[in-house]
Formats: structure tokens, sequence, C-alpha cells
């Protein structure tokens, strides 16, 4: 992963990770349950490397717009 990749394409599921993720650590160091800090450290993993349970970008779609659709060529538009 490059260098700056940290810091791009933030979007609302990455962003509310990290916010689960720092609300389980600040518990799990309140209450001093190691086991809370082993899933805030999970969570705040999948945040900052942007990677879900299904693998890195398994879930999300693509960003380009310049990617064709799949029956985009078989399909004619419709005029009445």
């Amino acid at each position: 992963m490059p260098k700056g990749d940290f810091l791009k394409n933030w979007d609302a599921m990455r962003i509310f990770r990290l916010i689960v993720g720092l609300f389980i650590a600040v518990y799990g160091i309140c209450t001093k349950d190691y086991v809370l800090l082993m899933f805030s450290a999970f969570f705040l993993l999948q945040a900052i490397l942007n990677i879900s349970c299904c693998g890195i970008k398994g879930c999300g779609s693509p960003k380009s717009q310049d990617e064709k659709g799949v029956y985009e060529d078989q399909v004619k538009p419709f005029k009445p």
C-alpha cells in the first residue's frame, strides 16, 4: 500500500469503524478489560488499513466512472 493511501477514500463505514474502535478502546482502558482492547484493535486496524471481513475493498464498489456496465452493449434503451 503506497504511503498516502491511509488518508484517502474515507467513507462512512470506515469512519464508523474508527469511532467504534476508539470508543471501545477508551472503555476498555477505563475498565481495564483487555478483551475489549483486542476488539478495539481489530476495529482500529480495519479503519486504518481500510479492510473489512471480506478482505481489502472486498465489499466496496469501484469509485471510477470509466468502467463499462456488464450488459451495457447488449441492452438497448427503450424509446416509445
